[in-house]
């Protein structure tokens, strides 16, 4: 080749190389520095709680809340310089030098400084954070739930558990309710986990909980759990539960369940209560015990032959029934409370002095098929349609099963299981003309401008006529008369309606019955003219064991104070709004 077309070769290839070297220049080089500088940051998907909706009680007072917080949460492989950052955490979220710096000092790329930050702490440490004062920390936002009635009605209310879902109680039921919908936002993130300014790439925000307004009276509950404190402690019982209704809405006021402490393991004479060791004031029960323990109720049974005998014309209020002594069926023995020479007793005295042998006659004229229409009409072995958790319908034999002793256990509360509530809710009805209202517990949901949206009215079905709902008012109405089973549960100028229930215990794990092991209740309604509440008090293994001695008397104190706090008079008319109003936006109540 030519000395000058080498050098034009030559010249073109530096040429080339040059263009070459300048695109290599212009694009690999801005490509490795923006994709380190890209390196450098991320986007990260962040989940937004949603506020857990509000637990009110009847009056606008607040049993359950959610408070937003901040948790601050540390990321200790980006900590060079542990102490002063220690020391300045613990100085703003004003805790223990020593456990913050214990927190940044976790292996691991996350530790939890502070699970529940107030909200202008948690803000003053993020923007500390942001402009690199605090490395390796960042502010996640959070919740805290609070119970300001402190323990007041808990096995109702219910809590959380450690995830923040309901555990039991109501907190539980109505869960989804309650717990919202958590939202998201994506942001710019450096490699380090750290915010960049203006970073915000997308969001959805949480939609908060719906609130819930119950039908709960705080200061009606406070009244009921006090009452049967005080009993459980005096009659050294197990336990005890106690429910407070309206029987014309059947909105309940008060359910309380409470248990006392095991006694130390020494030698009994009563089931097992050592003899001469006092209790221990009762804490709250694990479960509500009206909705979700079933007993065999004693005498509060004999309703359901008497409401049959009534309608079918077997009996009228003014009949009287020949009874004896005793009364042997198929080989067994049934008896009275006390021993009593033969007798003519009227339908009154029958109830009212609990007779068995009288009760046992008449449902043996009714028959067994009659008498368990009559049980399953009232509600027994039905569920109540609360839907609590946990709730139990109890259970009822059916007729092809029994034994043939037990059209004389049946009559008097053996040989079935049954609620608390239940056996309220059949009382409940006699109270309301015949017929019965589903109870209830939630009057309405709240919504986040404060409005109450009312609940449907619960469902109501009669369940005996008018007249025969009148007659047994009138035949419960003698109870706590002087030979009666339950003066204790007068009321000094308000006439009471009702029934007692001793009823003895079986083994969990044998046949037979305890010895010394009974429960006693006491169902009834006020004014026994124009009954306006209704109520029932179970005490589990009370000394003395009779529920004329023990929950009588709990009825009698806290329908005194029902009756002052609603303004309740003699003959049932209603002179406060307390008993009928709820409250309408959240916090409006207070308690009164």
């Amino acid at each position: 080749m030519a000395r000058p077309t080498r050098l034009i070769a030559a010249a073109t290839m530096l040429a080339l190389g040059s263009v070459v070297g300048q695109l290599i220049h212009l694009t690999a080089e801005p490509l490795a520095r923006y994709g380190a500088l890209g390196s450098l940051e991320s986007e990260e998907r962040i989940t937004l709680p949603a506020l857990r909706g509000t637990i009110y009680a009847r009056n606008g007072a607040v049993f359950a809340t959610s408070v937003a917080r901040d948790a601050i949460i540390a990321d200790p492989y980006q900590i060079t310089d542990v102490a002063p950052e220690a020391t300045r955490l613990a100085e703003l979220l004003h805790l223990p030098r020593g456990g913050v710096e214990a927190a940044l000092r976790v292996r691991g790329g996350y530790s939890v400084v502070d699970q529940a930050a107030p909200l202008d702490v948690g803000g003053q440490i993020e923007q500390l954070a942001l402009g690199g004062a605090l490395p390796g920390i960042t502010v996640e936002p959070t919740q805290i739930r609070v119970y300001p009635l402190g323990d007041l009605a808990e096995p109702l209310i219910g809590r959380l558990d450690a995830s923040g879902a309901g555990a039991f109680g109501l907190e539980y039921q109505y869960q989804d309710l309650l717990a919202g919908r958590p939202g998201w936002e994506v942001v710019r993130v450096t490699a380090q986990g750290a915010p960049v300014p203006g970073g915000l790439v997308a969001e959805q925000p949480a939609r908060p909980g719906t609130s819930l307004e119950l039908t709960i009276d705080p200061v009606l509950q406070s009244d009921v759990e006090q009452a049967l404190a005080s009993e459980i402690v005096r009659s050294r019982a197990v336990g005890g539960t106690a429910v407070v209704m309206n029987p014309h809405s059947g909105q309940v006021l008060a359910m309380a369940s409470l248990t006392a402490p095991p006694l130390p393991g020494t030698p009994t004479v009563y089931g097992s209560q050592p003899v001469g060791v006092p209790r221990a004031l009762p804490t709250q029960s694990w479960l509500e015990q009206a909705v979700s323990y079933a007993y065999e109720p004693g005498s509060v049974a004999k309703i359901a032959t008497f409401a049959a005998a009534l309608e079918d014309g077997l009996v009228t209020p003014s009949s009287t029934e020949f009874v004896p002594s005793q009364l042997v069926i198929d080989g067994t023995v049934f008896h009275d409370a006390e021993a009593h020479p033969p007798e003519v007793l009227s339908m009154s005295q029958i109830l009212a002095q609990s007779s068995n042998i009288g009760t046992i006659e008449i449902a043996e004229r009714l028959g067994p098929a009659r008498l368990y229409a009559s049980f399953r009409r009232l509600g027994w072995g039905v569920s109540s349609g609360l839907s609590f958790p946990g709730a139990t319908a109890g259970y009822l034999k059916p007729p092809a099963t029994w034994s043939p002793t037990a059209i004389g256990s049946t009559p008097i509360g053996q040989d079935q299981l049954v609620t608390p509530l239940e056996v309220l809710d059949s009382y409940t009805a006699v109270a309301n003309g015949g017929v019965m209202v589903q109870p209830t517990l939630v009057a309405g949901t709240v919504n986040q401008d404060g409005v109450l949206k009312p609940a449907p009215a619960p469902p109501a079905h009669r369940v005996m006529p008018a007249r025969v709902a009148a007659e047994l008012l009138s035949l419960f109405s003698h109870v706590t008369d002087a030979n009666a089973t339950a003066p204790a549960a007068a009321i000094p100028g308000y006439g009471v309606a009702g029934k007692t229930g001793t009823s003895q215990k079986p083994y969990l794990d044998a046949h037979g019955y305890e010895p010394g092991a009974y429960w006693g209740t006491f169902v009834g309604m006020v004014p026994a003219s124009h009954p306006v509440l209704t109520a029932i008090v179970m005490i589990d293994q009370p000394e003395p064991i009779y529920g004329g001695m023990t929950a009588a008397p709990v009825f009698s104190r806290i329908m005194r104070a029902a009756l002052t706090r609603y303004g309740i008079t003699p003959s049932g008319r209603v002179t406060s709004s307390l008993l009928t109003t709820l409250a309408t936006h959240p916090g409006a109540g207070v308690l009164q």
